[in-house]
This record gives structure tokens, sequence and C-alpha cells, in this order.
């Protein structure tokens, strides 16, 4: 006669006889290009714990995006080889795996706060929106474009495009002519009018 957990057992290999639990796995190759079944990768299966590498490759591992939907709308990142991932099972059926997502103990998060979302290389090159300040950054380490609200920023190192062109539109009021037969400055009307120029600047952009 069978004790409990053997029944148990013999129960499951009835009822599921494909059965797989979720996974820890390595990325072995990753798949590149538009198209149907193009967003997955190879993986080689680990024992959970030691993270040590198994015999067992399961190939096509469809990913499970971030957002996606119809006409290749949606949010792509394919895990690098190497990354480990969480392989789960649909109904825990072997035949139908997916990556669910990045075990958590194999990756060090980049600097974020909450209500942001983030995308980063790790080297510098990252773009942040931000839906408490309603504020977009591309920032590339050496240059950064923003959209603060209803104003745009763009910067590089020290200089800004608002410091640039507001300096410029200074430059053309300040400007006077040189040499015989007597000096001439800019017109009061031109003046009034690149002052405008300055208000109107200060409106759509920032320093």
């Amino acid at each position: 006669m069978k004790n409990g957990k053997e029944f148990l057992q013999s129960l499951l290999d009835a009822l599921l006889p494909n059965r797989a639990a979720p996974v820890l796995a390595k990325v072995i190759k990753a798949y590149e290009g538009a198209g149907s079944n193009k967003y997955a990768c190879d993986v080689q299966v680990l024992t959970a714990g030691t993270l040590e590498e198994t015999d067992q490759i399961i190939a096509e591992v469809p990913i499970s995006p971030i957002w996606a939907g119809k006409k290749k709308r949606g949010i792509y990142a394919i895990p690098p080889v190497g990354q480990i991932v969480i392989v789960s099972f649909i109904s825990w059926n072997s035949a139908f795996p997916f990556i669910a997502g990045i075990w958590a103990d194999e990756y060090e998060a980049d600097d974020f706060k909450a209500g942001q979302f983030v995308i980063t290389d790790g080297d510098g090159l990252k773009i942040i929106a931000d839906s408490d300040e309603k504020k977009i950054t591309i920032d590339t380490g050496k240059a950064q474009v923003m959209v603060n609200g209803d104003k745009i920023a763009i910067k590089n190192g020290s200089k800004s495009l608002f410091t640039v062109l507001d300096t410029l539109i200074q430059n053309l009021i300040g400007m006077t002519t040189t040499g015989a037969p007597v000096k001439h400055t800019v017109d009061p009307a031109s003046i009034q009018k690149f002052m405008q120029d300055k208000q109107d600047l200060s409106l759509v952009m920032e320093a």
C-alpha cells in the first residue's frame, strides 16, 4: 500500500505528467530582430542555490515583455548572454516555457526613485521618465535633453542651448558698427523685437 507521499506523487504524475516547476537558467544565446517568436533566448538550466550548470538546454524560450501590443508596439530589451533568468511554465507544462524575469540576486540596480521609469546601459546612457515631476531626461553621459513640463533644455557640459541663444540675442542688441562716418547701433524698434525674442525663448526653454 502506498503512503501519503507516494499517493500524492502518483496523483501528480497522472494529472500533470509533463509538469515542471519554475527554474533558474543562464542565457546562452539571445535572438535579435523583428518578427514572430523573435523575442526569445536559449537558456541552460541551473541548480537552484548553487547555480551550477546542468546539461538541460531549453531553446528559443520566449520572454514575457514589460509591455507589448499589436503592430510591433512594445518595450524590448533582450537579456545579455550570461544573465541569470527565471524560467516558468504555463500550467506547469514543460512544453510551454517562458522567461518570467531576471533573477534578483544576479544584477545590480542603478539609481532610481519611486515614480520613475529608468532605462540605462549602466555606462552613462540613461533615459528617465519622472511621473511626479512630469519630466523626461535623456542623458548620454556627455549631453542631456530634458522635457520639463512645458519647457525643454539641451545641455552639453557647462553649456546649454538656452544660454547660447540668449547670449546671441543679447549680443545682437548691443551690436555696433565701426569706421567712418559714425558709429551706428541697433535701432530701438529692433531692440524691442529682440527683447520679445528673449521672452519667447524663456517660455519654451530653460538653462
